[in-house]
């Protein structure tokens, strides 16, 4: 009698950004003001909201995070608080398709300097969100993960990597207060 063991060889290249993005994608048109995207990020305790073209196609044209938010309400210029979102987002959008790996997201937001992907579908849909730390609870999971991107079997920028690391470990592995 013969048993035949598998080893599955796991690397940040053969994992599909489908396994690990957010399907259930915050999103607002472009022509709502920054109180309709502010309302959605508080009311959904999110850091950002994609903007679409219209509901039915939900093709991805912009992304308005935090970091816009304040941004905006900073400047304080009252007629920002009117104006159409499609005027303040953040764009082009970068998307990543749904057949992306790991690495093909680490390396496009470093590359962009980015923390957050929407992934498309072939028809350009948006299908959903992966963040940088979805990607980083992901090499939490599988420390053999962590240790080919810490130890430098890949592409992508070590130090980057690290800083990113150690503020997602900081953030979001400590108790809360």
């Amino acid at each position: 009698m013969y048993y035949m063991i598998v080893v599955l060889h796991m690397s940040i290249e053969s994992i599909s950004i489908s396994d690990i993005m957010s399907k259930d994608v915050k999103v607002e048109t472009q022509n709502q003001n920054i109180f309709a995207v502010a309302k959605i990020m508080s009311d959904n305790d999110i850091g950002s909201v994609i903007i679409i073209d219209n509901h039915e196609n939900r093709n991805p044209v912009g992304i308005v995070t935090e970091r816009d938010i304040l941004r905006i309400l900073g400047s304080l210029k009252p007629d920002l608080m009117q104006t159409h979102i499609k005027d303040l987002m953040s764009h082009p959008v970068i998307p990543l398709s749904i057949h992306a790996t790991i690495s093909d997201a680490l390396t496009l937001m470093q590359e962009k300097k980015i923390r957050r992907i929407p992934i498309v579908d072939k028809n350009n849909t948006l299908v959903g969100i992966v963040t940088e730390n979805d990607i980083l609870k992901q090499l939490m999971k599988n420390k053999d993960l962590l240790s080919v991107v810490s130890y430098g079997k890949t592409n992508i920028s070590q130090k980057p990597m690290y800083n990113d690391f150690i503020s997602f470990w900081f953030n979001e592995t400590q108790p809360k207060k």
